[in-house]
């Protein structure tokens, strides 16, 4: 997995505009994660090369953004919160529901691809609460554990479509995973 000549002058044009390269990092990182739906270690050397940043410092960036992925996703991308807010208000239950209804661990992919649930630090949808975001663009608010398991199931019966690299590399990650 590596970028295009085309896609690292875009990058490259895009650090520009910053007065010190690294302060492009997390642009090419976010770049990266909507080429493959996650940062593989591979892009790490090409962004260092273009941010001036170590594989090291990107890596530690990757982890204090939690809207940044170092492992591919399922075709939706579930974040359900955990703060105060949303834990006094039933977060717990509706993470336990949504655990349930996927199958798998927070993190892991569903075996039918579908879905990947994340519980998440504060969403900012307090007033909403418990809360939810999917594919950081569709926020979810006042969730049960029954709204939670039919939006999963509605997820499950949905075909594999071309998003992030499309299904097979989804498919090659659940292998991995069995």
């Amino acid at each position: 997995m590596s970028l295009t000549e085309h896609e690292i002058e875009h990058l490259r044009e895009h650090i520009e505009h910053y007065p010190e390269k690294r302060a492009g990092a997390i642009y090419c990182l976010y770049y990266v994660q909507d080429k493959y739906g996650y940062i593989p270690r591979a892009s790490l050397d090409e962004v260092s090369e273009l941010t001036d940043l170590s594989p090291t410092q990107l890596d530690e960036l990757i982890t204090f953004y939690t809207l940044l992925r170092r492992r591919p996703v399922g075709r939706r991308l579930i974040r359900i919160c955990d703060s105060i807010s949303c834990y006094t208000r039933g977060s717990e239950q509706v993470l336990a529901a949504a655990k349930e209804a996927s199958g798998v661990e927070f993190g892991q992919i569903s075996k039918d691809g579908a879905v990947t649930v994340l519980p998440s630090i504060c969403l900012g949808l307090c007033d909403r609460a418990p809360a939810g975001l999917v594919d950081d663009s569709e926020d979810l608010g006042e969730l049960t554990p029954e709204k939670i398991r039919d939006l999963i199931c509605s997820y499950a019966a949905e075909t594999l479509d071309s998003k992030s690299g499309g299904g097979q590399q989804i498919l090659a990650v659940l292998k991995d995973q069995q």
